[in-house]
């Protein structure tokens, strides 16, 4: 029985980080504790009805058997229009998969693109999956450090000498950025375009948070920009928009022959996202909601200008304005050195004293950073302040 042990490349996997926090804060809550969690990316509003409402009627119809690995036909053709619709991009129904969410997205593309032993650029802070996920595919994750000087948006040149120094062959882009909100310029986004086109790069575009945007921010995929289009794959959906987390469905939208690539490993992985989840998102595709988005986007707004003017008074606490998603990085670093604390033990206090889940910015390559979620009640977010002081200024 010796020899029957997981293999070497599942123990360079590690648990996501968000996910085992929220864990332990449900269990101390199954405890009666009086927990405030901002540790999970899931909004807290409900399902869309007319959305929730096309899944149930699918039960209920008998729509719940096996489509093609790709997705509905359909669904396909549904969600090039809402691509090219909503993001000025150019797909046909080929050029788009169905996925289980962004992770099995993220995951079939690295698949389809990586060969064994390729460093694949993640620029930090990054969310905590994709270096395992890169590491799944035998690439090899190449962090390029945080840049909070720069409002946590790298420059060209910074990426163009990681790229040379380690022979990359793709990188993964994520904006707006979980944990920090950080959203480029079209011009700083075409910069890190030319790069990927001088060194021939693929890019991985994790766009799943694009339609949460605040401020003057805008959204712009790099298959929009000039030499982007035949080297990106582009992740998208309605997962964090909707809150359809747990439905798990979402778009790949790349050049036919990874679209191609990538189906059939689906096929093989998981043979099809779900019938049920993928009869919503059709709807979704073809059912614009802007009251009911700028609903959310007003209160996620309303909770973003809150967290940043709370974090602002904490002494040893600053923070930069996020510009998309619902997340806040918060710069600890100052309060962390004068505690003789690293951002990892400041969080399990922050959880075991005073029943506030954070996730460390250590799991995002960011250390001496909290990332706080607002995407939460309002009422929440003022008992989260209120630990979150009480924990910073205690003696």
């Amino acid at each position: 029985m010796s020899g029957l042990v997981p293999n070497a490349r599942s123990h360079r996997i590690v648990e996501s980080a968000t996910l085992a926090i929220t864990a332990t804060a449900n269990k101390l809550r199954a405890a009666g504790r009086d927990v405030v969690s901002l540790g999970a990316g899931e909004p807290d509003f409900p399902v869309p009805p007319v959305v929730a409402a096309a899944g149930v009627a699918a039960i209920e119809q008998g729509n719940t058997r096996y489509t093609p690995a790709a997705g509905m036909p359909s669904l396909r053709a549904a969600g090039a229009r809402w691509l090219n619709s909503t993001f000025g991009m150019d797909y046909d129904d080929g050029e788009v998969m169905v996925t289980a969410g962004a992770k099995g997205a993220l995951h079939m593309a690295l698949e389809a693109i990586v060969e064994p032993g390729d460093p694949v650029l993640i620029l930090a802070p990054y969310w905590v999956s994709y270096p395992a996920l890169v590491t799944m595919a035998d690439g090899e994750p190449v962090i390029v450090p945080a840049v909070p000087e720069q409002r946590f948006v790298h420059s060209a040149e910074t990426i163009e000498r990681a790229a040379v120094e380690h022979g990359a062959k793709g990188i993964l882009l994520n904006y707006p950025n979980n944990p920090s909100g950080a959203v480029p310029t079209r011009a700083q986004l075409q910069a890190i375009v030319d790069v990927a086109v001088r060194r021939d790069l693929w890019v991985i575009s994790d766009e799943i948070y694009a339609t949460l945007l605040y401020d003057d921010a805008e959204h712009v995929s790099p298959a929009v920009l000039p030499g982007g289009r035949e080297r990106t794959v582009v992740v998208s959906g309605f997962t964090k928009s909707h809150t359809l987390t747990g439905w798990r469905t979402s778009f790949l939208a790349a050049p036919r022959a990874i679209v191609e690539a990538c189906a059939r490993i689906q096929s093989q992985v998981l043979g099809n996202a779900c019938t049920i989840s993928q009869v919503a998102t059709e709807v979704a595709c073809d059912t614009p909601l802007p009251e009911e988005h700028d609903r959310r986007m007003a209160a996620f707004d309303e909770r973003r200008r809150y967290l940043c003017a709370e974090i602002e008074t904490i002494p040893g606490l600053h923070i930069t304005a996020p510009r998309g998603a619902f997340y806040a990085l918060v710069d600890a670093r100052e309060l962390l050195a004068r505690r003789g604390m690293d951002d990892e033990a400041f969080c399990r206090h922050l959880l075991e004293k005073h029943l506030l889940a954070t996730v460390p910015g250590s799991a995002f390559a960011a250390p001496g950073f909290l990332r706080l979620s607002y995407a939460a009640p309002m009422t929440e977010l003022h008992k989260a302040m209120q630990r979150l002081r009480a924990a910073a200024t205690e003696a």
